[in-house]
């Protein structure tokens, strides 16, 4: 078991310093005590500005490459020391202080103590430099871009985001890229990685817009609640291909969407229901239900991670069971016995002093989780009834190397749903050597995601565009 506050992006080392012109930091050095999720400690800094009645506070974890991050819901008293530091999950720091120490919870589905202690002068935070992410756009660019923001008329949120375009030729094509599951940038941001910069790159340098956005309660975006599923991200897409349509330089009768992952999903619910979309792309997209695709994804993780046969057909079983019990209206002490029973199997090699307090932490995290809305939807959802209403032209890729989302199960399923539709338009096209964010791997494993340099293939890249130059003339 494994335990991350927050996944970072490329930094450097350096010191914590503040601006110029701004109050000298107050910094405090601080560790998380791992154990009871079978990690060991978890250092991080934090630097505190009190600038009247609103204090400000930035956080470095050395450990994951993480080094000045801006936090919110920031509470600096002499008596109480406060702040959170957004991810999918947000992680909550709280602590009662006394004087120069303090100590409390870090909060992030699990509860994990850590002290606190305050610092004198600079402190020289370490981070290591991670791989180098050269398919990362700089600047100066062939082309242009703004910043947009428009409402989803259904639920009143409001989705912010990036609109780049060609600078002649207009009106133009665009695609709106959708994200996977999780709360995401408008990037798709993912161990400094962002490929949809680079895929939105990539299109407006060849004749095609894009427009990119924050996931809800991320960025400029807003509109999080609990009960949120995949149809309500389906109608902030919808809302996005309003907002397109409304734009002069957009050429309305040329608007399509990329989705990748949970994105190829949500990208065939909104064209059932919009014949007027010109295409959509499915990168490693779901072609059977959340719980066929998740049964396999546990499989094909859990051999590659070089367990037994017999350990991974009892995960798979256990799995199975739990997902049952939540997807069918089971009680909730189904639901918790047979979560228990699941992470009692998970937790045996744990050391006997940490167990109880490792299985009460996870159990916390696994069934919120396993209750959501999102999940039992996805759980339960099969693409195959919306794919089947899809008429627009369609390009399905995945790479032959990813784990999560297997091409060998998901391309054929997607293939056919879509001939019995009667769709005339489709392409499917699997791509050697290629993992789940499209990069060219070696084993598919999410623990080369990180070490690999490459963001986004380029053969998957021109892929994409030479098939989009034939539908919506790119140039």
């Amino acid at each position: 078991m494994s335990y991350r506050v927050v996944a970072c992006g490329l930094v450097c080392f350096g010191l914590m310093v503040a601006p110029a012109g701004a109050q000298e930091p107050e910094r405090w050095h601080g560790v998380v005590d791992l154990s009871s999720v079978g990690g060991a400690e978890l250092e991080f800094f934090v630097a505190f500005v009190v600038d009247g009645d609103t204090p400000s506070a930035t956080v470095s974890i050395p450990a994951q490459g993480a080094r000045d991050l801006p936090v919110s819901d920031v509470v600096y008293s002499e008596t109480r020391i406060e702040f959170t530091l957004a991810a999918a999950t947000p992680a909550v720091f709280q602590a009662d202080r006394d004087g120069r120490s303090a100590s409390g919870y870090l909060n992030q589905g699990v509860k994990l103590p850590l002290t606190m202690e305050r610092e004198e002068g600079e402190v020289e935070v370490e981070v290591p430099t991670g791989p180098s992410r050269p398919q990362t756009p700089q600047a100066p660019f062939p082309y242009g871009s703004r910043d947009v923001s428009y409402t989803n008329p259904v639920d009143g949120n409001t989705i912010a985001g990036t609109l780049t375009l060609p600078v002649t030729g207009g009106p133009h094509p665009v695609a709106l890229l959708i994200t996977g599951s999780g709360s995401q940038d408008r990037d798709e941001t993912v161990f400094g990685h962002k490929p949809f910069w680079v895929i939105a790159d990539h299109l407006a340098r060849n004749g095609i817009a894009a427009l990119r956005v924050d996931d809800r309660g991320i960025g400029g975006s807003d509109g999080v609640r609990a009960d949120l599923t995949s149809v309500d991200f389906a109608g902030d897409v919808a809302a996005g291909v309003s907002f397109l349509r409304s734009q002069s330089d957009i050429d309305g009768g040329r608007i399509g969407l990329i989705g990748h992952s949970e994105g190829g999903l949500i990208a065939p619910m909104v064209a059932a229901d919009d014949a007027d979309l010109a295409f959509i792309v499915l990168l490693a997209a779901p072609g059977v239900s959340g719980a066929d695709l998740m049964r396999l994804q546990n499989e094909l993780l859990l051999r590659a991670a070089g367990m037994s046969e017999d350990y991974v057909a009892k995960q798979v079983e256990l799995q199975l069971s739990l997902w049952h019990a939540a997807t069918s209206g089971a009680e909730e002490a189904i639901i918790d016995e047979r979560l228990g029973t699941l992470l009692d199997f998970q937790l045996a090699s744990v050391p006997a002093e940490q167990r109880q307090l490792a299985r009460d932490n996870a159990f916390i995290a696994a069934k919120a989780q396993i209750t959501s809305a999102w999940l039992r939807f996805f759980l339960a959802t099969d693409p195959g009834p919306y794919l089947e209403k899809v008429k627009v032209p369609v390009l399905a890729l995945n790479g032959a190397l990813d784990l999560q989302v297997s091409a060998e199960q998901n391309l054929p399923a997607i293939e056919a749903a879509l001939a019995r539709g009667g769709n005339a338009d489709v392409t499917i096209h699997p791509l050697e050597r290629l993992n789940h964010l499209f990069q060219r791997a070696t084993t598919g494993q999410v623990s080369e995601y990180e070490a690999l340099e490459e963001t986004f293939s380029v053969e998957a890249l021109e892929t994409m565009t030479a098939w989009l130059a034939e539908r919506v003339g790119a140039r």
